[in-house]
């Protein structure tokens, strides 16, 4: 059994899939794509491009993580 690497692939404007993915993510959490459904897209990417997956797992999960602070600050004041 090998394990092998993986390799971060640059896409057509110099950034890596997990960028791409992360931005992808981002995206998703601000259009209020419903945690289902971010899942089930990151875990169909990770067949294809794992990097992708984390990139966009862990996007929608920290623009999740800031709306709720920003959410928290303005009910706070």
């Amino acid at each position: 059994m090998s394990i092998t690497a993986t390799e971060t692939t640059p896409t057509p404007n110099g950034d890596t899939s997990y960028n791409a993915g992360y931005t992808d993510g981002e995206l998703a959490a601000i259009s209020k794509l419903p945690a289902r459904r971010a899942h089930a897209i990151a875990s169909m990417a990770d067949q294809y491009d794992p990097l992708y997956a984390q990139g966009y797992a862990d996007g929608y999960l920290a623009e999740i993580q800031r709306a709720h602070a920003y959410a928290e600050k303005n009910r706070a004041a």
